[in-house]
Order: structure tokens, then sequence, then C-alpha cells
């Protein structure tokens, strides 16, 4: 409820290359080296002019160091002749290469000769930041001692090793941003996590997650007794009202799987003071069977994936026991695929709402026909509201909404009092509010299985091109049987702002009825006569208000930042310890002036368009 994740704190480790000056030496021990004498380097000075240079030149983007070898030279005559100009250089080697293989007891020294770059590859070379200052011998300090070609240029010979260097690249875990990391609409939050760390968690996990993922690893492939699970921590602090996420490695050899695991509370105050069980079975029930059954239905009716709803995160497992308050659903990390969230600070804008309200039309499209077509395997469908269990009469989260009505009030001007009577009337039987927009009988036949919990935290978008191009919605721990309408109040007027709704509202009410009407036709229903366009209208000022009962809630969560949200943990100790709620512990650190711009614009909506 109010927000599963499927985000974590932690920042993308994106693998990048540092490249280092690498050398190639040739093997030089001293029994296979040629001998060079310094009379032999003298004569040969004007024909080889200055040949006798080493370059090492380092390419950008993890290029390898290139190195081109000439065979080595050696001496002559004892006496040095004088070689004729016209003479070819590589005679000259040969018949001092024939020379060397005479002589068993001479020097033994190398000496690596490379091509000569032009100069302008020279200059560009030395004004690298990153070559070392060492990387070129000239040809009188080649002359003075042998030299070998190693990561540093030394005057002293060195003894080569005992295997060839190759040229390597040196991996760094350092985060490295990429251009694929650079999301160009600013708005969406990405966090990505292609290589995060993995350690455990501070605090001991229950063995029933681990019991969890041995299963998963099993069906996934995973070899017993050869993989290795660790976790780490999955959601931030106040993204989970009712449950704690954590992210889950398996790893065998290069094999590295990465998946979310969403458990009840680890506080135990906490599991107490919500009945936490009673959401995870519900959560439960809509991964194990529910979702299952409405894509094979649309898949019986040959719905192709892009036309109708199948926008939801693949889950690997989903079991709750109530009894011994033991629950996990295992998801796959949608990061990976590079989805990302909104920031709830931020109003929706156009294009993401218009995604948003598509996808819902499709969702509630299918319990319609659905219900048509098979209404004994619809029966299963028709779950009560759980906030009646959540919340119950007199109980401290119906004291703590009570209380936010009143602070939503607060936020009206004085001269505003047609919008402060019908909050003041709102107040004054709020509860009774809360269960007529949830019942499930009045909107028949017209109910639908609803996702239940629809703002921004629990949907994720993927990008093409800078703009939204596929939505998933996560968390379904309160989907409900109930009017369509409760999505569409609850989304509009928690996620968008009082400019969008008036220059967007009927449009975006236009785009989710098509939507509707759309797959209602590719599954074989005429819209006209299962949901006609002015029953919508007519359950939109009936269960229409539904949006200031969330507003009220939620709109104080949208307005604060993640870290100076209410600890929820240390809140239910206190209420176990004290039997006292702190009323106003949802809006005391909001943006005090966002919060009363962005509620006073609701409640004043809504009393335009008579839904309060």
């Amino acid at each position: 409820m109010a927000g599963e994740t499927n985000t974590d704190s932690s920042v993308e480790q994106t693998v990048s290359t540092k490249q280092q000056p690498v050398a190639e030496p040739a093997e030089t021990s001293p029994e296979h080296v040629p001998v060079a004498s310094a009379e032999l380097v003298e004569d040969l000075k004007d024909a080889q002019s200055h040949a006798v240079t080493v370059v090492e030149v380092q390419e950008e983007a993890g290029k390898e160091v290139s190195l081109e070898v000439v065979a080595p030279s050696t001496p002559g005559p004892a006496h040095g002749e004088e070689k004729e100009a016209s003479r070819e250089e590589s005679e000259a080697v040969q018949q001092i290469e024939a020379a060397v293989q005479e002589s068993e007891n001479g020097v033994m020294e190398q000496t690596n000769v490379v091509q000569a770059v032009d100069e302008e590859e020279q200059t560009e070379s030395e004004n690298r930041s990153t070559e070392p200052e060492s990387v070129i011998a000239t040809t009188e300090e080649a002359s003075i001692a042998p030299v070998a070609v190693t990561e540093e240029v030394s005057t002293e010979a060195t003894p080569a090793p005992e295997e060839p260097v190759a040229a390597t690249e040196e991996i760094s875990t350092e985060p490295t941003a990429t251009p694929e990391d650079v999301a160009s609409e600013p708005i969406a939050v990405k966090e990505d996590v292609s290589s995060a760390a993995t350690e455990k968690p501070t605090t001991d996990l229950p063995a029933y997650l681990y019991k969890a993922m041995e299963q998963v690893a099993s069906e996934q492939g995973f070899t017993a007794g050869q993989y290795k699970i660790e976790f780490d921590v999955g959601s931030n602090k106040g993204d989970g009202f009712v449950g704690q996420m954590f992210k889950a490695y398996l790893t065998e050899g290069d094999r590295r799987e990465v998946f979310l695991c969403k458990i009840p509370p680890l506080n135990e105050a906490r599991r107490r003071q919500f009945p936490t069980m009673t959401i995870f079975s519900r959560e439960t029930l809509a991964y194990k069977t529910l979702l299952p059954a409405i894509f094979r239905y649309q898949e019986s009716k040959g719905v192709a994936r892009e036309d109708g709803f199948f926008n939801v995160p693949r889950c690997y497992y989903a079991e709750c026991d109530e009894a011994t308050e033991e629950s996990v659903i295992i998801m796959e990390d949608l990061r990976l695929q590079d989805y990302r969230m909104w920031d709830k600070m931020v109003p929706v804008n156009y294009e993401h709402v218009k995604l948003t309200m598509q996808s819902l039309g499709r969702l509630h499209a299918v319990s319609l026909a659905l219900k048509r077509d098979r209404p004994e395997e619809f029966e299963q469908f028709k779950v009560a509201d759980p906030l009646q269990v959540v919340m119950p009469e007199g109980g401290p989260m119906a004291a703590m909404m009570v209380q936010m009505l009143q602070d939503a009030k607060e936020t009206l001007e004085p001269h505003e009092t047609k919008e402060q009577s019908k909050m003041q009337k709102l107040m004054d039987n709020f509860y009774q509010e809360m269960l007529g927009c949830t019942n499930s009988t009045t909107p028949e036949p017209y109910t639908v299985l609803g996702h239940g919990d629809c703002w921004v935290n629990n949907f994720m978008f993927n990008y093409k091109k800078g703009a939204p191009e596929s939505i998933v919605l996560l968390d379904w721990q309160i989907t409900r049987y109930v009017s369509p309408v409760l999505d569409l109040a609850y989304f509009l007027f928690c996620c968008t702002d009082e400019e969008f709704r008036r220059r967007h509202y009927d449009e975006m009410m236009n785009v989710y009825y098509h939507s509707l009407a759309t797959l209602l036709e590719k599954l074989g229903h005429s819209p006209q006569e299962v949901f006609p366009r002015t029953a919508l209208m007519r359950q939109l000022r009936r269960y229409g208000r539904f949006g200031i009962l969330m507003a009220i809630f939620l709109v104080p969560m949208l307005c604060t930042r993640n870290e100076d949200l209410l600890d929820m943990d240390e809140a239910a100790e206190r209420y176990r310890d004290t039997n006292e709620m702190d009323l106003n512990g949802m809006t005391m650190n909001a943006n005090k002036q966002a919060y009363r711009t962005r509620m006073s614009a609701v409640i004043r909506d809504m009393v335009r368009y008579g839904y309060l």
C-alpha cells in the first residue's frame, strides 16, 4: 500500500576501462640477446638517423599499445670500415647478425627500435596528460647502455619477465557515467543497477527468505551447492508502507542474476500496528492467480501484448502464510531493462499521464469482458476492499485521516467558504463516505478489478528517444473489486496539479475511455453495451470524491523528501509503548508551500467537477 518501489538507494556502477602504458618486451635473457657495440652505433648514426627511438603510443578508448620492433643491430668488423652510402641498411643488419653468430663470448645487449611516428602524432602523444614523461628514450640515451623496454624506461638493463607481458585492460569498479545513463527527460528518476554492491544488510534476514530464493535458484537452473545468495537493501526510507524490499543476487561462476524480494516488515511493532499479512495475502493472490488469469484470457482471444494489459513485473515466487506471518514475493528488477520512476515531488506531465490512463483503461476492459465471458471463473476476482481492515473505524489510522482532513481544510483561503463547508461535511461523515466509495455492489454492472494504489511510486516507465513508451504497474497489495473511477480519481487528483487538470482533465477521460473501448472490441464486446460513456460520467459523479480521500493522505508524502518522511518503525514502537499516534506525523516535514498549493487545488477541483 502507498508504496512498493522497484528502486533502491544504490548507484549504478558501470564497468570502465583504465589504460596504462604497457610494453611488450621480447624475451631478453642474457643468453639470447644479440651483441651491440658502441662503435657500431656510431658508424650507423648517419645511415639510421634517429631510428633508435622508443615511442610508446597509447590511444584513447582502450586500444592496445602498439610497438613495431625492428631487428636489433649488432657490431660489424672490428676495424669499423666505412660503409657506402648507397648500401642497403638491411644488408648491414644481415652481416651484423652473421658476425654475432660467430661470436660466443661477446657482451650481450638488446636494442628495440620502434618505427618512428610522424611529427604530428609525436606532438599529440607528448601533450597527453596521461603519458609518462619517460615514455620516449633518445638516441643518446640508447647508446649509453642497453635499454630493456618495460613498463618504465630505465637506463639500466632490466631482466625480462618469465612470461611475455601482454597489453591488457584494467577493469575499474568505480561508478562511471556513460551516455546511456543520461536521461533526456529530467523529471524521470533513473536508478540503474548494472553492477551494484552485494553486501548483506546489517539486519539478519529471515530464513524463509533464503528458502524462497533457493527455490527460485532451482527453477532458474542454478546448480545446488554451487551458487551464492547475497542481499542488498532495495528500497528507500518511506517507500514501503507495510513491507520491506531487498535486492537478491544469485551467483554461480560467471552467471549473476538480480531479483527484488518483498517481505513483511521485520519490525514486530510495525507488523502489529498494521494488518500486514492481510495486505500480503492480497498481493500474493494477485500475482499467483488473478493476473495470470487476465493474461490467459487475453491470449485466448488473440490479443497481442502490445494491444492488451500485460503491464506487470515478472513474478518468480509469491507465497503467504498468515498463521506464521511469513510471506515473500520475488520479482524481476525492472531497472535492468532501463525502467525508471517519475520524481514523486513533481506533478506528472502530459505524456506520462496519457500512458497511465491508457493502461488503466485496458486493465478495466479485461475485467468487464472476462466477467461476461467467464462468470464462474470471474468470481475469484470479487475481492473486498482491504482498507476496511487496514483502517478500522475508531482505530489510530482513522483518527489520523480525520486530522489530515482538518489539515487539508486549513489550506483554503478565508474567502473560500463553499469549499470549507464541503470539507467540513466530509469530515463529519468521513468513514461512511469511505465505505460508500469502496462498496462493490452499488457500481454494478460496471464494477472491475482495480489496481487500488495508483500513485507514481507504483509506476515505472521505459523510454524511447526521451518519451515514455511503456509502463509497468507495481504493488498490487490493495487490488480490489470496485468502481473503475477509484483508480482514475486516485491518480489524477493526487499525482497531477491544478493547471494540468484545468487543461487536460476531460481529454484524459477521453484517452481512458478510448483505450477501454478499443480493447473491449478486440475481446469481442460492444463498449456501448458493456460500459457506455454515460455510465462513466455517472460513476465519476458518484465515486469521484474518492480522490480527495486519498489526496489528504498522499499529497503530504508527495511534498516531503524521502529522508524527511516519518520513520514507520519508530512510529509503530511509540504507538506500542504509549498507545498514542502522532496525528501530525504525515504532514510535519512536508514542504509547506507545496503542500498548501497542491492540497487546496484538489479541494477546489473536487467542488468544481461536482464530486464534493
